[in-house]
């Protein structure tokens, strides 16, 4: 008989676990992630932002892939001029596939300064690929000689995984994953004979969740942030935290949402309690104290 799927993590209560330390006098370590991601023009999209005429799955699917194109060639100067006041303490999640098709969007990642996390080849869940291993090898080799760093760190395609994605990655030499968003500090996770360090994602302060799933209206992430904001702030006297910001150029680097990125950033900046951080760092403050 098969043992029942698990969360790669053991099992404890947020308030139980060990009350970090703070990171140069910040409880709340602001995480910005950045997803620039390829979506193929030959195959379905993976999401709309305008339904097909009666149903249909149509491929070409020009009105949604024009949808996210517009947010590399448009929407993302504006995501990373509102982010420049961080100084780079940004991640971006990047397809590879961005490499060779948008060479200029690469060109802007590395003048940003920002940390690149591995976000497979291109906009596809993990269980349509046939070689999950070779895919793996090949974001990873992609990235490497793009950037001249091996990326860290890793962000599925939607957050999905199969039964072998974290044991495969880590022996790809893949150290943190942000897929598995089940707490509001860092988690070590199993990954088959090895240990994964988990960083904290979210699809709550999400501008996908918010604005394509959720259809709320515009100002709707802002007023997200500020009310978590509030409460860790509150909770800050148990230890440090994450809290993680998802953002994509196709939703947020509208014109007529890019100031609410705008706001939020200056929350953060105007708040004591707040630091932005990119992923290798909240890696590295969590594994200095806990070790895997």
């Amino acid at each position: 008989m098969t043992a029942p799927r698990r969360a790669p993590a053991a099992f404890e209560m947020s308030a139980e676990g060990t009350g970090l330390a703070p990171l140069e006098g910040a409880s709340i370590l602001v995480s910005f992630v950045v997803n620039i991601e390829h979506w193929s023009l030959d195959a379905p999209m993976p999401r709309a932002v305008l339904p097909p005429p009666h149903g249909m799955t149509v491929v070409p699917d020009v009105a949604n892939h024009s949808w996210v194109l517009y947010g590399l060639r448009a929407g993302l100067r504006r995501v990373a001029q509102a982010l420049a006041p961080l100084g780079g303490r940004v991640s971006a999640a990047v397809n590879s596939a961005v490499v060779s098709e948008y060479p200029a969007v690469a060109d802007l990642v590395e003048g940003e300064g920002w940390e690149v996390l591995a976000h497979g080849v291109r906009q596809q869940s993990v269980h349509g690929v046939a070689d999950e291993a070779a895919a793996i090898a090949q974001a990873i080799d992609h990235l490497s000689a793009r950037f001249g760093r091996r990326p860290r760190g890793w962000l599925s395609p939607g957050m999905n995984q199969t039964d072998d994605t974290l044991r495969l990655q880590a022996e790809a030499g893949i150290e943190y994953s942000h897929d598995w968003m089940i707490d509001d500090r860092p988690v070590w996770l199993d990954a088959g004979p090895h240990r994964m360090l988990g960083l904290p994602y979210t699809v709550e302060n999400n501008d996908v969740t918010v604005y394509q799933v959720q259809h709320q209206p515009d100002g709707a992430l802002s007023a997200r942030v500020e009310r978590t904001l509030t409460r860790l702030r509150a909770e800050a006297s148990r230890g440090a935290v994450v809290m993680p910001i998802g953002l994509h150029p196709h939703i947020v680097g509208v014109p007529h949402r890019i100031a609410e990125l705008e706001r939020i950033v200056e929350l953060i900046a105007q708040t004591p309690e707040c630091r932005p951080v990119t992923s290798a760092e909240t890696a590295d403050w969590y594994r200095a104290q806990v070790p895997a």
